[in-house]
C-alpha cells in the first residue's frame, strides 16, 4: 500500500497542473491536448487514475475490509464503469455524425470522468458528514444496506423514515450542489467532442439524446455489477 501511493504522489503535481486549466477551459484544454500528442490518452488515463486515487484515499476511513482488496475491487469497478459509459458515448456520436476514432473520444471522456469523480468524491463525503452529523444511527443502516447490496430495498421501504429526518433533509441541499456541479461540468465540456467533430449544434443536441438512452442499459449494469462486488 505504501508503495502504490508513493508512486501516485509522484503524479501528483503533472495532475494538478492539467487540472486547473482543464476547469477553467475544458474545450480549450482539450484541443490542445488532442492536438499531435500521441500520449494525449495516457495522459487522459493517469489523470483519471489520480483523480481516483485521491476519492479512495479520502473515503478510506469509511472502509470496511481489507483496504487493498477494496481498492482492487474499486478500481477494476470504477475502471469498467468509465469505460461502458465512454462507449455509450462514441456510439451516440457516431450515429449523429461523428468520424473520430473511438481513442480520441475515450481521451475527452477520462479527463472528465476523472473531474466527475471528484465531484461525486466531494458530494459522497458531504452527504456522508452532514447525515452522521445529526443522524449517525440512519447513515449506519444506510452502509449496512450498501454493503448488503440491498440500498435500493432500504430507500424505497424507508422513503417517509428519510423524509422525516431533519439530517437527512439538512443533506438535501448538499446532494442538490453535488449533482448540480456535475451535471453544469457536463454542459460544460460536452462542446469539445461537437468541436472535435465539427457537428452543428442540433446533431450535439440530438448526440446528447442519444446518450441519454444509450445511459439506460449502461447504468442497470453498472448497478449489477455493483451489487456483485459489494463487500
Amino acid at each position: 500500500m505504501k508503495e502504490i501511493l508513493e508512486r501516485l504522489a509522484g503524479l501528483v503535481p503533472a495532475y494538478f497542473e492539467a487540472l486547473l486549466p482543464l476547469l477553467t477551459g475544458p474545450k480549450r484544454f482539450i484541443a490542445e491536448r488532442l492536438s499531435g500528442d500521441a500520449s494525449a490518452m495516457q495522459k487522459a488515463l493517469v489523470f483519471l487514475a489520480v483523480s481516483f486515487a485521491i476519492g479512495w484515499v479520502l473515503k478510506m476511513p469509511l472502509s470496511r475490509g481489507d483496504p487493498l482488496l477494496e481498492l482492487g475491487a474499486d478500481a477494476v469497478f470504477a475502471f469498467v464503469y468509465v469505460v461502458a459509459y465512454g462507449v455509450a458515448l462514441y456510439l451516440a456520436w457516431r450515429i449523429a455524425g461523428a468520424r473520430s476514432g473511438l481513442q480520441q473520444f475515450l481521451t475527452i471522456h477520462f479527463y472528465y470522468a476523472g473531474i466527475l469523480l471528484l465531484l461525486a468524491t466531494g458530494l459522497y463525503l458531504g452527504t456522508v458528514g452532514t447525515l452522521r452529523a445529526g443522524d449517525p444511527e440512519l447513515l449506519k443502516e444506510m452502509h449496512d444496506a450498501t454493503h448488503a447490496g440491498k440500498l435500493a430495498t432500504f430507500l424505497q421501504e424507508n422513503l417517509q423514515r428519510l423524509i422525516a429526518s431533519p439530517a437527512y433533509r439538512l443533506s438535501l441541499p448538499v446532494q442538490i450542489a453535488g449533482f448540480g456541479a456535475m451535471l453544469t461540468w457536463i454542459f460544460a465540456g460536452w462542446g469539445a467532442y461537437r468541436q472535435l467533430n465539427r457537428l452543428s449544434r442540433l446533431r450535439s443536441i440530438g448526440a446528447g439524446l442519444l446518450f441519454l438512452i444509450f445511459c439506460l442499459p449502461v447504468t442497470a449494469f453498472v448497478f449489477v455489477l455493483g451489487n456483485a462486488l459489494v463487500k
